[in-house]
């Protein structure tokens, strides 16, 4: 500012030299003096216009190489000069959105990452006081006692494997979040993966005495283009769910149809079902509809969302249903060879 004043004083004080000059100097000319006078406060303003635009150019040029040399972004200024204030009034706006937006990914980065570790934090908690309580007392003495210390081992061998599959689980949703997941599209034949997926959960269907009914509306040769082993994963994932959280011995049946160029999965139970309230979030990572259930079950709060991305790695949606009380049912498609 203090540049400004001197610079529009020197210029006022040499228009008033240049005007008074040419009074003395052309007085034979016979030019009426409002003429000089318009021609001075003319000249005047111009030079005004002119040192103003340019001496706010290079201040916003100096904050904004100091800005970009920082770290923070690119300077708006620097893919050519600003050819007018409209110009540079439309740059300076484009670039504060741009930093508003920056600012806004920045807030929303830290937020996540906070939560992340609070969650993180607080699922491995419980299995970790667990073993370490299993521990003490089998020092304290129960370890002579061979029954108790055959339960407190089983127990804390039980903790160890929640945390070792919320692990596992991490890893796979960190991968699959920043794309390292790798998805290798190839024709699979359904039914090869269907009897693949029944096999891995035949024992907690077994112990659980789930029934588990396949309604097969296509032929037996059709053909999805997918990863056999993310898409195996999925389907563990969704019937295991469906198992857990369904009564003993309950009814949970796997169909499959087909459209001209679609292959429909549905996985309905008939469980305990989810509320309104929490169905538009049972994707979210650590999310869980009944909190004690589902840590009693073994479950880690982030299968769904495994599901959710792996589903949309191959370009496709799922969409889930349901009532309380009733069962819940999940859908999503595939291409058909």
């Amino acid at each position: 500012m203090l540049l400004l004043s001197l610079i529009m004083g020197a210029t006022v004080t040499g228009l008033a030299v240049l005007f008074e000059w040419l009074l003395t100097y052309t007085q034979h000319l016979n030019i009426p003096e409002w003429l000089w006078w318009l021609l001075f406060f003319a000249i005047t303003i111009i030079s005004f216009y002119y040192a103003t635009y340019y001496i706010l150019i290079g201040r916003i040029r100096g904050i904004q190489q100091k800005i970009q040399k920082e770290g923070l972004t690119e300077s708006p200024l620097n893919k050519g000069s600003v050819g007018n204030l409209a110009e540079l009034e439309e740059k300076l706006e484009q670039w504060s959105e741009k930093q508003n937006a920056l600012v806004e990914e920045m807030k929303g980065r830290e937020q996540f990452r906070r939560e992340y570790i609070g969650n993180v934090s607080h699922e491995l908690k419980t299995p970790i006081f667990n073993i370490q309580g299993y521990i003490y007392t089998l020092l304290d003495g129960a370890l002579k006692d061979e029954k108790v210390a055959k339960k407190f081992l089983k127990r804390a061998a039980k903790s160890v494997e929640r945390m070792t599959q919320l692990v596992k689980d991490m890893d796979v949703l960190t991968k699959v979040e920043s794309g390292e997941y790798d998805v290798q599209l190839r024709p699979v034949i359904v039914r090869n993966l269907i009897d693949d997926a029944l096999s891995e959960i035949e024992n907690l269907a077994n112990k659980r005495q789930a029934k588990i009914k396949v309604n097969f509306f296509i032929d037996d040769n059709t053909q999805v283009l997918c990863d056999a082993a993310r898409l195996e994963q999925v389907l563990d994932n969704l019937l295991v769910n469906c198992i857990k959280y369904s009564a003993e011995g309950s009814l949970v049946i796997l169909t499959l149809s087909s459209t001209r160029d679609k292959v429909e999965f549905k996985i309905k139970d008939h469980g305990f079902g989810i509320s309104e309230e929490d169905l538009p979030h049972i994707f979210e990572r650590f999310y869980r509809v009944d909190k004690a259930r589902s840590r009693d079950a073994g479950g880690t709060g982030l299968g769904l969302s495994i599901v959710k991305h792996i589903i949309e790695r191959h370009g496709e949606t799922i969409k889930v249903t349901s009532t309380e009380g009733v069962g819940t049912e999940f859908t999503f498609t595939l291409k058909r060879i």
